[in-house]
């Protein structure tokens, strides 16, 4: 029991995680975190609607907190009035090493409970003409599915990484490829 506890503080420190220099601080929302992720792409179809917890309405979107979190206190699920939805994490990092080191260490351990089924795209990011960090884009070629992209993003000196499962149309794009 302590081995499985421990393997998955592990997995929930790689998975995703760019907001600590200390990863103790960091938690998975669930025991199975690579089964947790397939179960949310596989809801995909129905926006997220299994996952929907309590919600805040705005203009053009509203925004639930993710019933199952992949990173604890860290994601949602955004869905806007076209019928169109997202599951995001995002946690910021206390710097750029950091932020590497994670973004790599998780897009590492995406891949690997994506499976061979999902294709990876890496690219930089870019913003107003400069770099601004790197994103790892996951396809699958099943009709229906959704785009899994893992960003690292830099915006001056503030560091953060982010995970998106949702409409490729709505996948932040803008790279220097």
């Amino acid at each position: 029991m302590k081995k499985t506890r421990l393997s998955m503080i592990a997995l929930a420190s790689t998975f995703l995680v760019a907001g600590c220099s200390s990863v103790d601080t960091i938690t998975s929302g669930t025991d199975n975190p690579c089964g947790t992720l397939r179960s949310i792409v596989a809801d995909y179809p129905t926006g997220f609607d299994a996952y929907r917890g309590t919600g805040s309405s705005y203009k053009m979107v509203t925004i639930y907190r993710a019933k199952e979190q992949l990173i604890r206190g860290y994601c949602e699920i955004w869905a806007w009035g076209t019928g169109d939805s997202a599951y995001t994490c995002t946690v910021g990092a206390p710097n750029r090493d950091v932020s590497e080191d994670l973004y790599s260490r998780a897009a590492g351990q995406l891949a690997q409970c994506l499976g061979s089924d999902w294709s990876v795209e890496n690219a930089a990011r870019e913003r107003d003409g400069k770099p601004a960090g790197e994103i790892s884009r996951f396809r699958n070629t099943a009709q229906g599915s959704p785009v899994v992209s893992l960003h690292r993003v830099e915006d001056n000196a503030r560091q953060s990484v982010y995970l998106y499962i949702g409409s490729a149309r709505r996948s932040p794009l803008k790279t220097t490829e």
